[in-house]
């Protein structure tokens, strides 16, 4: 198997063809925000409650659906719910991404974990600085996202930033779709850019504008 990156090939496939048409079935996106970055290094939590775990946190009941259908396996583990330990069964998944600078190519099992006492209304994806490392942090590269990219075969994962998006060096539509959310007039103020293509469905989500 060939690991390829955003400046090989990756999701770059052609500057002005569909996801479908090159074998993308589904994308998650989520900006990597300021906050999210000193979680993953550890520096400090952003809020009193739930706060420090290095991960990160999507809107379950929109995102649970798409989460699923990228992660198809289950794994049971023990988490406090209800106030209690229970047995919990997680979407989980083989996911490949490659390290930067040609230090080869990786698979790890991610996990989908459901939202906890603290947080009724998050679900998110553990280990994030273990499995993918961190973003780089260049002011000039702009925003940083976040992306599981599913292939026919296989979900792959990858940083991607804004700068490379506007310079057309990534996938037309995939451009369009984060970067029209991330601009989207209508958004919520200090709201994070955060969302996803179903392809096979024809459903696109963009969390944090008005009516969505």
């Amino acid at each position: 198997m060939t690991f390829r990156t955003a400046d090989e090939v990756g999701v770059k496939m052609t500057a002005n063809g569909s996801l479908r048409a090159a074998g993308i079935l589904r994308v998650v996106y989520k900006q990597v925000s300021a906050g999210d970055l000193r979680k993953l290094q550890a520096v400090s939590n952003d809020a009193p409650t739930g706060g420090g775990a290095r991960d990160f946190r999507l809107p379950y009941r929109e995102f649970d659906p798409v989460m699923r259908k990228l992660l198809p396996h289950t794994k049971q583990l023990k988490r406090v719910r209800d106030g209690g330990k229970k047995i919990v069964h997680f979407p989980c998944g083989p996911v490949k991404y490659r390290k930067p600078n040609g230090a080869g190519a990786i698979e790890v099992e991610l996990l989908w974990e459901d939202p906890t006492d603290t947080r009724p209304t998050e679900g998110r994806i553990p280990l994030i600085h273990k499995h993918f490392g961190l973003p780089k942090t260049n002011p000039e590269l702009g925003a940083a996202f976040f992306l599981l990219v599913q292939h026919k075969t296989e979900v792959r994962a990858h940083y991607a930033y804004e700068r490379d998006l506007r310079a057309g060096k990534w996938d037309g539509e995939l451009t369009r779709h984060i970067l029209s959310c991330k601009d989207s007039p209508s958004r919520r103020a200090k709201s994070s850019v955060q969302g996803y293509i179903d392809c096979v469905a024809e459903i696109e989500h963009c969390h944090g504008v008005v009516d969505d």
